[in-house]
């Protein structure tokens, strides 16, 4: 019996990474849109969430397309994409962690 979960893996990390990137361009090209002709002055929530989707999409989809490379690589090469990953996202939302963690490198 052929074993084709790691394509299978790729295959959906591919998709979920292709729909992300869609909403990323969607989202900078209304925004693009928006900053030289505003039509989004009467709905605020909706360019609250476009904005939101600007900071945080390129982060997704980049992590996205990281793990898809590694879905079928060695063990040691999808922890340290892991690892790489979960740096970038708590040095994130934890602006002062990198100020204290190149404080105990150094």
């Amino acid at each position: 019996m052929v074993d084709n979960s790691k394509s299978v893996r790729k295959q959906v990390f591919d998709f979920i990474s292709c729909f992300a990137a869609i909403i990323t361009i969607i989202a900078y090209v209304i925004l693009c849109i928006n900053a030289q002709w505003p039509f989004l002055g009467d709905a605020p929530t909706v360019y609250n969430i476009l904005v939101v989707i600007e900071q945080y999409a390129p982060l997704v989809v980049v992590a996205l397309v990281g793990i898809e490379f590694v879905a079928d690589k060695n063990i040691v090469f999808r922890i340290i994409c892991y690892v790489a990953i979960a740096l970038v996202v708590v040095c994130m939302f934890f602006p002062s962690t990198w100020s204290n963690f190149v404080g105990l490198i150094s």
